[in-house]
């Protein structure tokens, strides 16, 4: 097969000036090579089956429009490669409704181009990758905290589920670009909201929520 040993990446997008920019991005990597739709792809699943990526990065509204022409769910989509929201800022929800729905990465069209590269390999290898501009969207307001809610924010969930993974600070803090000493804090803020001590008690709250499950 073409490109065999690379990361094969689809990207959806109704703007071709962008779809040609990403594809030129994904290109110019060692790891990493661009698949293209041809004329002949009328149908998405149709191109889908006969590309094989193993990694779609769509543009949310986009997709769904296609597949709502094509009859086809998501979840079959998913069943073929990893999805990342590739999301414009002004349109985007909060991360955990993408992921939700089964992405298992949200970017906004704004991320620099190593953070885009990132997130696509870090997908590919099986994390779950939400840019930080997505974040905001969903965390409370500052005095939320103040309540007495034991319910995470995305980052402190986000920060748990990786450290459940065993993934460390650094890691982590590369992934939603962030410093280590600041996902060090979200760390300590859900292990006091949930009363978690030791990293055997995080992943057995993991376990316990269906965060491990596969």
């Amino acid at each position: 097969m073409e490109n065999t040993g690379k990361i094969r990446v689809l990207v959806l997008d109704e703007n071709p000036v962008l779809v040609d920019g990403l594809n030129f991005l994904v290109n110019s990597t060692r790891q990493l090579a661009a698949l293209a739709l041809t004329n002949r792809d009328q149908r998405l699943q149709d191109a889908v089956k006969r590309l094989e990526p193993d990694v779609i990065v769509a543009d949310p509204v986009h997709l769904d429009r296609t597949l709502e022409d094509c009859e086809m769910q998501l979840q079959d989509l998913r069943a073929r490669a990893k999805l990342i929201a590739y999301c414009d800022i002004r349109d985007s929800l909060p991360g955990e409704s993408y992921v939700t729905r089964g992405y298992s990465g949200v970017v906004t069209k704004s991320v620099a181009s190593p953070r885009l590269l990132r997130a696509i390999k870090s997908v590919h290898a099986g994390d779950v990758v939400i840019d930080e501009a997505v974040l905001a969207i969903s965390d409370p307001p500052p005095n939320a905290l103040a309540t007495g809610s034991r319910k995470l924010s995305m980052k402190e969930e986000f920060v748990l589920r990786h450290v459940a993974l065993g993934k460390a600070m650094k890691e982590i803090a590369a992934d939603i670009q962030l410093s280590a000493k600041t996902v060090e804090t979200y760390k300590y803020r859900a292990t006091k909201k949930l009363d978690l001590r030791t990293r055997s008690d995080i992943v057995s709250y993991a376990m316990s929520v269906g965060w491990l499950q596969h």
